[in-house]
């Protein structure tokens, strides 16, 4: 528990360290922020960051309704940083428990360590709020139900984690395929294949479509065909096409490298990894080069599978003190590729200093809480508690403009305040 309250207030701290200095974008804290300001005061509104009427139309997370009474305590963008916080952190507890009388305490918090720093999750960390948040605690607590064979903590897991991204189905179905073949749970492995696949085949058949009015627009799989329903048809006429994929780029092999060398390779000899599976396809068999970065929050799902894949392979080995120096050796390896090699947390102690910041704030604080405003990415999470926030590449007739750079002037537009690079101005008419 202590060392998940630390890892929450690191996280917390960094978070709102950068934050604060203008390091936080539109996309993604400056989206969810709107979004879950208007679940706070008990409506749907239209996000203007995104572009969309509503966001469930875009991915497909209610869960985050639940994070809405956080902004009756603390009604700011950074409640969202500190939440994430606390969700990830969490995520370790169940690692520390199933480590724990495999590899004794020692080496059970060598784990949990080695998840709180590995880089996957710090990257998640530094790049603002995403819905995986909530995904995160709910694969980490439901493979530990899984594991544990306790299945009302697993049904409840099951639910949070469908609701908290559409795609987290499909690692709950994968779920269910170990319980069926390793676990031999085959009644209970194939109804939770069974209820995943078919939600996740409604949420992005029928009920994304149904809000966004368009279908599902978030599929970029060449060597899985032109849309989601052609996937199946791909794997089983082109199945050495679709596995050669994950590996047909350098960027994919050093990410690759860099999330199982984090761990020894370890979860690469243990049946766990089954569980990672769709993560990993979904991840390295996209067309989007983001995807395979080592950047952003791409890694964050997976983290918890590595961890327990790694435990299960460490609690094979014979003796106690092997099993603590390969403990010890995977949170060695983990902190290095963190701190020496990926560095997530590299830029921190490089943003703007406090001063230029409070001018920056200052000269927003000039814009009313009720006007529209169009305003440069990092500017926008700072000005979302409101129905009309544009991206500046947006604009158009918003009452204010809120630009960060050289640029100070607009047609019909005049200047209400300059402070800090960041100019504010206020429409003519």
């Amino acid at each position: 528990m202590g060392c998940a309250c630390a890892a929450a207030l690191f996280y917390s701290v960094v978070s709102i360290y950068r934050h604060d200095r203008f390091a936080s974008d539109a996309y993604d804290l400056g989206i969810f922020d709107q979004t879950i300001w208007g679940y706070s005061h008990f409506e749907i509104v239209r996000n203007t960051v995104k572009g969309v009427p509503n966001l469930l139309g875009d991915h497909f997370h209610p869960a985050l309704i639940a994070v809405a009474p956080a902004y009756w305590i603390w009604n700011d963008a950074r409640v969202l940083l500190v939440v994430q916080a606390v969700l990830l952190a969490a995520a370790s507890l169940p690692i520390f428990w199933w480590a724990r009388p495999r590899l004794g305490v020692v080496g059970a918090a060598g784990m949990q360590l080695a998840f709180l720093g590995f880089w996957g999750v710090l990257a998640g960390v530094i790049f603002d709020f995403h819905e995986l948040a909530l995904a995160v605690p709910a694969i980490s607590f439901g493979l530990y139900a899984l594991l544990e064979r306790r299945p009302r903590l697993f049904w409840s897991m099951f639910v949070l984690g469908c609701l908290s991204k559409e795609d987290v189905a499909l690692t709950f179905a994968a779920m269910g395929v170990y319980a069926a073949v390793v676990q031999r749970r085959g009644r209970f492995g194939l109804g939770v294949v069974a209820l995943a696949g078919a939600w996740f085949a409604i949420t992005i058949g029928a009920i994304v479509p149904a809000i966004a009015g368009r279908r599902y627009h978030y599929w970029d799989y060449p060597s899985l065909g032109p849309s989601w329903t052609s996937a199946p048809l791909a794997l089983a006429s082109r199945p050495w096409r679709v596995l050669a994929t994950p590996f047909d780029k350098l960027a994919k092999l050093e990410t690759l490298g860099a999330t199982f060398g984090a761990w020894l390779l370890l979860p690469l000899v243990s049946p766990v990894l089954m569980v990672a599976i769709p993560t990993v396809a979904e991840r390295f068999l996209s067309g989007n080069p983001s995807f395979w970065s080592d950047r952003f929050q791409y890694s964050l799902p997976i983290a918890p599978i590595l961890a327990f894949a790694a435990i299960d392979s460490l609690s094979r080995l014979r003796g106690a003190r092997l099993r603590g120096l390969g403990a010890a050796g995977v949170l060695a390896c983990g902190l290095v590729l963190s701190l020496a090699v990926i560095r997530p947390l590299q830029g921190v102690f490089e943003y703007m200093p406090a001063t230029r910041a409070a001018a920056i704030d200052s000269c927003l604080d000039r814009i009313p809480p009720q006007a529209a405003v169009a305003a440069s990415g990092a500017l926008v999470p700072h000005l979302t508690h409101r129905r009309r926030i544009d991206p500046l590449f947006r604009q158009e007739h918003d009452r204010y403009l809120a630009v960060d750079g050289r640029a100070g002037r607009a047609p019909g537009y005049r200047r209400v305040c300059k402070r800090g690079g960041v100019t504010v101005l206020r429409a003519r008419a």
